[in-house]
């Protein structure tokens, strides 16, 4: 029977298409077996988290959290208004004090030398002692003479520093007496400038030991609680083993090894924790909780009509208005608390609906707590979309110019050079970006940050050197390769027709160019960029070395220069976490769960990019 080999040939690639439809499938079914736990696995933590009690116990914590940051704010206020006035008299002390050690230091070897012969038992020889006290005050004089004194000193007080310095030895106790005087002169004007400003001190210092009764009692409560949550994650993983023993028992042969999984099994038997009886002794204290929170927001309000809203520099001026802006909602926030441990149900049923809100709206990307850990979305994709965005703004115009030049203006030698070249750089290992990133492109924006007249630009100066503008400036450079080739594939797709008509109706080349070819080719430029921006999406190497790894909600508050904080990604979670989870553990399945939402976005992008294809194209005769 002969061969067709035209069915042959068709049959191999159909194959081929099969298998890698087959792959698909095959991945997204091992997403979802791995991932498809999660929300039973989580809702079951959540259910001991709020039986436990730590729900009660957070609903004053998180509100609390807010303190330390507000405290810190203060704290500096003080210090920022404090400091000029003992700038000059404590750098004049701490110079005096350095030059001190610096001159003991030098000579270390001749001062342990008498040291020890003093310490010896018998006395050593006064002559040899007299020896070693010549050679420790010549080698002391000889270290203050070539001293390098800061000029904070004039010339009088430098001659006193080098003459009371040559003096120094281990069998002199006392300080030497210009040092003492500057010591006296910084406390004076410490005392001084503390006095000034005695308004803000006292209200920084209330607002600061406020919560301290508070936070006693929250400890004492917290343990409790605690204690009940690690009863009952033990009680769940002996159980977890009885039931596994049981039905091993149940498939085994041999009689011995039956019995023996049987007994085992049995011995592993224990009784869940008594939630209620456990925390009847928390709910005891309710009232008296609701009291310390009562307190605390009493005297942080106080606090705040004592607290200037002015200072005399523009840094004090700054953070005490923030405090201001803050403190009122921070107390809103505590208040609220009250109503919220009043309503409290440990019984309350938590819903699947809470358990999906959990993960997709939540802020807080917590593992590896003692206390609870909580796998909240919202910080991951709030990090990948924002430093995508930041690669698809740098690449697309780019990308773009470059291939409109490439393909309509460039010669052929131009073309030969720039395609290769802009090509070549997909061939670049994403770590060795990552690792330019971090030793280049990092210092070289902070760096420029840090120009005076620069100042002003939107988060300048830079905080931190890794951060998701770094990371999209790099991954912008990896996208334009891909872009780069879709666009210009799109434009030459543009019929000809359209090219001659144009030239026919006596348009230039630059009018051919941006009012025919491009509009044109439009649909494949926006492929293009859909395209690209799946591709940022997806990498991992670079946002993980240079984003920063910081899980938390980019602060959008302060403007554009909220990109160059850190953040982390959706990749970069499950590249960072996944081979330290154990297997089928919450954890495990919430970093599967990331990775069904980044495949279900990126297949979304793709889809996306297909449907604008097929929108602007023509249709076919």
């Amino acid at each position: 029977m002969a061969w067709d080999m035209q069915k042959l040939i068709r049959s191999f690639f159909a194959s081929n298409a099969s298998v890698t439809i087959i792959v698909l499938l095959l991945i997204m079914v091992f997403l979802m077996r791995e991932g498809a736990g999660f929300l039973g696995t989580y809702k079951h933590e959540l259910e001991i988290y709020r039986k436990a009690g730590l729900e009660l116990c957070d609903l004053v914590d998180r509100p609390l959290a807010q303190h330390q940051d507000l405290s810190s704010k203060l704290r500096r206020a003080v210090t920022t208004s404090i400091d000029p006035l003992i700038q000059s008299t404590r750098a004049r002390r701490d110079a005096a004090f350095y030059i001190k050690r610096e001159i003991e230091q030098s000579t270390t070897l001749p001062r342990e030398a008498l040291t020890q012969a003093l310490e010896k038992t018998p006395a050593l020889d006064p002559a040899k002692l007299d020896q070693l006290r010549r050679q420790v005050a010549s080698e002391t004089a000889a270290a203050a003479a070539t001293a390098a004194i800061s000029n904070l000193f004039s010339a009088e007080e430098v001659a006193r520093l080098r003459r009371e310095m040559s003096l120094l030895s281990p069998e002199v106790t006392e300080m030497p007496s210009f040092l003492t005087e500057l010591s006296a002169a910084f406390r004076v004007m410490d005392k001084e400038a503390k006095q000034k400003y005695t308004q803000l001190i006292e209200a920084s210092d209330l607002f600061e030991e406020a919560p301290d009764s508070l936070r006693a009692m929250l400890s004492e409560l917290k343990e409790d609680v605690l204690f009940t949550k690690e009863a009952a994650m033990e009680y769940f993983t002996l159980e977890e083993g009885r039931q596994k023993l049981l039905k091993a028992a149940e498939v085994a042969t041999d009689l011995k090894e039956k019995a023996d999984l049987l007994a085992e099994a049995e011995a592993s038997k224990t009784e869940e924790p008594n939630y209620q009886e456990n925390l009847a002794p928390v709910l005891e204290r309710r009232e008296e909780l609701q009291e310390h929170i009562t307190q605390y927001a009493d005297s942080i309000t106080e606090a705040l009509k004592t607290l200037p809203k002015t200072g005399d520099v523009p840094e004090a001026t700054k953070l005490l208005a923030e405090v201001h802006e803050h403190m009122p909602l921070h107390v809103q926030a505590m208040r609220k608390s009250l109503t919220e441990i009043k309503e409290w149900q440990a019984e309350k049923p938590v819903s699947i609906i809470t358990v999906v809100g959990a993960f997709f709206f939540g802020s807080a990307w917590l593992t590896n707590s003692s206390w609870q850990d909580f796998f909240g979305f919202v910080p991951l994709l709030a990090g990948s979309v924002v430093i995508a965005l930041i690669a698809i703004v740098i690449a697309t115009p780019l990308s773009v110019a470059a291939a409109i030049y490439t393909n309509q203006f460039a010669s052929d030698r131009e073309k030969e050079f720039i395609k290769p070249v802009i090509e070549f750089i997909q061939a670049i290992p994403s770590v060795v970006l990552g690792f330019i990133g971090i030793s280049l492109l990092g210092d070289l924006i902070k760096d420029m940050s840090e120009i005076p007249w620069l100042s002003g630009l939107p988060g300048f100066p830079i905080q931190e050197r890794l951060n998701m503008f770094n990371a999209g400036c790099l991954l912008a450079l990896m996208a334009i390769p891909t872009m780069f080739s879709l666009a210009e594939d799109a434009l030459n797709n543009v019929p000809q027709a359209y090219i001659d008509a144009s030239d026919a109706l006596g348009a230039t080349k630059l009018q051919t160019v941006f009012r025919v070819i491009v509009p044109a080719a439009l649909s494949g430029i926006a492929a293009a960029v859909l395209l690209g921006l799946g591709r940022v999406i997806g990498e991992t190497m670079v946002v993980l070395l240079v984003a920063g790894n910081r899980i938390a909600i980019p602060d959008f508050g302060v403007g554009p220069g909220f990109i160059f904080q850190p953040a982390h990604t959706l990749t970069g979670i499950i590249a960072q976490e996944l081979g330290e989870v154990s297997r089928g553990s919450a954890h495990w399945q919430a970093l599967f769960m990331v990775g069904i939402v980044l495949f279900a976005i990126s297949l979304l992008v793709n889809g996306c990019a297909r449907a604008v294809v097929r929108r602007f194209e023509t249709p076919k005769a």
